[in-house]
């Protein structure tokens, strides 16, 4: 395609996008948006249907890296760490579940080599944040391949790990189904009553001023303080862990709301569509003879890692620091999920098994509390850790 203009370039690049947001809609999220973005984008590339500086052509390159630091500074939001430290068995379940995948990747270097499993690790354990760090690393050092398996895995990962991710969950909610239905819920009603006013935090003191552009502002501060502190410690504590260690601060001090840019400013659609354009280069650098090869190492790399979760969890007493078998290896799978996918399950399966409203709200809070707290200990905070570490001796 010859000729193609800023805003032709553009309209083919959002064409997709909304492709696969359509695939995830009419298949229930059971075929991964993403898979269908990055395989159709694939097709595409190597068809010589678009030309490979697309993203260039469309003037998107140039403001990528802003969108991934908006994108952590709303993900360090959504962490409270009062509801971490009460879902603590989560959490330590959540963090196992990530070492032993890192394991799996060691394990297999002498199949697919240390770059590959090295790329690898911080991707099984993430998301889009892991995978553009990745990516933009592997590039960095000469490693197109290992940059496109990051992409592959980031793109795959999800319809590996939704099917033992919702095995696992519906043995647990049948559990909690039980567990409901024995219950007295007459004192649950009565602990509900006359429960005392807690204090404003300052958000809430100021929430007529919290506007789109001010939240925007307030994010944009403190992507501006994570680089300076970012160059202060010699980018080994990089710009993008601060901008998420930056983000919780300001959530667990009042400062900012949950997710303040995704439901106040309702700007993080457009940031997760910038993060996910820097992965979309690698693609087009694909060439037919190395799918196979990319194919075979991101097969060894799930195939170990899932292995390998699943025998101590199954087979070892690690287990019940969850309490539960069948959570903690639904808990194990949501490093490969992550959020909205985590609640979507835990949602479907409160509906297919709950037989009242009551029912379901308990199944969902429950079984949901575990999944996307485990998403966000894995997804949201130690694979972006694990990712810049990484990235550093790559």
């Amino acid at each position: 395609m010859t000729n193609l203009t800023p805003f032709g370039a553009l309209f083919i690049i959002l064409l997709v996008f909304a492709f696969g947001d359509f695939v995830g809609v009419v298949t229930k999220a059971k075929v991964s948006t993403m898979f269908v973005i990055m395989a159709t984008f694939l097709v595409l590339f190597m068809t010589h249907a678009i030309p490979a500086d697309i993203c260039t052509t469309a003037n998107l390159t140039y403001v990528t890296s802003i969108g991934l630091q908006f994108l952590l500074v709303d993900m360090g939001s959504s962490v409270g760490l009062t509801e971490l430290k009460k879902e603590w068995r989560t959490v330590a379940t959540a963090t196992i579940a990530l070492l032993l995948a890192v394991v799996g990747c060691a394990i297999a270097i002498p199949v697919i080599g240390r770059e590959a499993a090295l790329v690898s690790m911080p991707v099984i354990a993430g998301g889009v944040v892991a995978a553009n760090t990745m990516v933009t690393a592997a590039e960095n050092v000469g490693l197109p391949t290992c940059a496109a398996l990051a992409t592959f895995i980031y793109a795959t990962q999800k319809l590996v790990a939704t099917l033992p991710a919702s095995n696992g969950g519906i043995k647990y909610a049948n559990q909690l189904v039980e567990e409901y239905r024995k219950r007295d819920h007459s004192a649950d009603a009565a602990s509900n009553t006359g429960n005392a006013k807690t204090k404003q935090l300052f958000w809430q003191k100021h929430k007529h001023f919290y506007t789109n552009f001010v939240c925007l502002a307030i994010a944009g501060t403190i992507v501006f303080l994570a680089y300076l502190l970012g160059k202060a410690t010699n980018g080994w504590i990089g710009q993008s862990l601060w901008s998420m260690i930056l983000g919780i601060v300001a959530r667990n001090t009042g400062l900012v709301p949950s997710h303040f840019l995704r439901d106040i400013s309702r700007s993080t659609g457009f940031f997760n569509f910038l993060t996910m354009i820097t992965m979309i280069p690698s693609l087009a650098k694909i060439n037919l003879a190395d799918i196979p090869v990319i194919g075979f190492n991101a097969l060894v790399i799930f195939v170990f890692a899932m292995i390998i979760m699943v025998v101590i969890f199954r087979f070892t007493p690690l287990w019940k620091i969850c309490g539960s078998k069948s959570l903690s290896l639904g808990i194990a799978m949501c490093q490969m999920i992550g959020y909205p996918g985590t609640q979507l399950i835990a949602d479907e399966l409160a509906n297919a098994v709950g037989k009242t409203d009551a029912e379901r709200d308990y199944i969902s809070e429950k079984l949901g509390t575990a999944y996307v707290i485990a998403g966000f200990t894995t997804v949201t905070l130690l694979s972006v850790v694990l990712a810049n570490f990484i990235g550093r001796i790559l």
